[in-house]
C-alpha cells in the first residue's frame, strides 16, 4: 500500500520511471522575509508562514513535503522553481510573467501596498503616482513593481542578497533613499519594531493600487494541477479554522511576550 501511495504522489508531481521512486515528496523553498520566514535553524525554516503551513494547511493537504535545508535568495528560488529543481515556494507575489511558469493557487494573505518614509517626511497620502515623482525608493531585485508605478520619474534602488528589508531600513534612516516600496507592510512593520525604529518610520498606503496578494506557488514543470487543487482545498479548510492574518497577529504577540 505504501508503494502505491508513493507512486500516486509521484504521478501527481509529474514524475515517472526511476525519478518517481527517488522523488516522492514536494520540495519547498523559501527566502528570508520576516516575520513570515525568519531563516533556518538546524536545516528547518522558521516563521509565521512556515508554522501556518505546517500546523493548518499540511494536515489537510495529504501530500508529503520537505523544506529546503537553507534560506535561498528569491531570484535564485524562482529560477530553481522554473527549472524544476524545487517544486514549490512558500511565499511569492503574482505577476503575469510568473503565471507562465508557475501554478498560482488561491492567496493566503491579502494586504494593502505601502511606501515607508521617515516619520518627518511631508508626504502623508499617496492618491496618485505623481505623489511619488522625484523619489528614490528602495526595493528588491526581482521584486514585482506594479505597472502604475513603473515611471521614469521614480528611481528604484534595487538590492539583492540577505537582510533585504533591514538594509533598506538602514539606507532610509541614513538618507541614502527617500522611501521603501513596501508591498509587504506586515513584514516591514515587524522588522522596524525589531530594530527599535518604529517611531522613526511611517507607512503610507498607496491608495491608487489594489492590495497585494501572497501565495504559495508551484512549478509547472514538476507539479500537476491536481496538486494545486489539493492545496486549494487544504487552504480553504485551514482558513475555516483560522485565517493567516489572525494567525500572524497571534504569532507576533507570542514572540514578543
Amino acid at each position: 500500500m505504501r508503494h502505491l501511495y508513493v507512486m500516486t504522489i509521484a504521478a501527481l508531481l509529474g514524475l515517472s520511471g526511476p525519478a518517481a521512486e527517488a522523488q516522492n515528496v514536494l520540495r519547498i523553498g523559501y527566502f528570508d522575509i520576516p516575520p513570515h520566514v525568519t531563516g533556518a535553524e538546524g536545516g528547518r525554516p522558521q516563521g509565521a508562514a512556515i508554522s501556518y503551513f505546517e500546523e493548518y494547511i499540511a494536515p489537510h493537504f495529504g501530500v508529503p513535503f520537505e523544506w529546503n535545508a537553507e534560506v535561498t535568495a528569491p531570484t535564485r528560488l524562482m529560477n530553481q522553481l522554473g527549472d524544476g529543481e524545487i517544486d514549490a515556494m512558500i511565499f511569492l507575489g503574482r505577476t503575469a510573467e510568473r503565471t507562465e511558469i508557475f501554478h498560482y493557487p488561491n492567496p493566503y494573505l491579502v494586504i494593502p501596498e505601502t511606501i515607508a518614509l521617515k516619520a518627518d517626511h511631508p508626504l502623508s497620502s499617496i492618491t496618485t503616482v505623481s505623489d511619488l515623482y522625484g523619489l528614490r525608493l528602495g526595493f528588491l531585485v526581482g521584486g514585482r513593481i506594479p505597472e502604475p508605478m513603473q515611471s521614469n520619474r521614480i528611481t528604484y534602488d534595487l538590492i539583492a542578497g540577505k537582510r533585504l528589508m533591514e538594509r533598506n531600513v538602514e539606507k532610509l534612516l541614513l538618507g541614502r533613499i527617500d522611501g521603501i516600496y513596501a508591498p509587504l507592510s506586515t513584514a516591514l512593520l515587524s522588522i522596524i519594531e525589531d530594530m527599535g525604529v518604529r517611531d522613526e518610520i511611517k507607512l503610507v498606503p498607496i491608495e491608487f493600487l489594489g492590495p497585494v496578494e501572497i501565495y504559495s506557488v508551484f512549478s509547472k514543470r514538476t507539479v500537476t494541477i491536481e496538486i494545486v487543487d489539493r492545496y486549494n482545498m487544504a487552504l480553504e479548510r485551514a482558513q475555516a479554522e483560522v485565517g493567516y492574518k489572525e494567525f500572524l497577529e497571534n504569532y507576533l504577540k507570542a514572540r514578543r511576550n
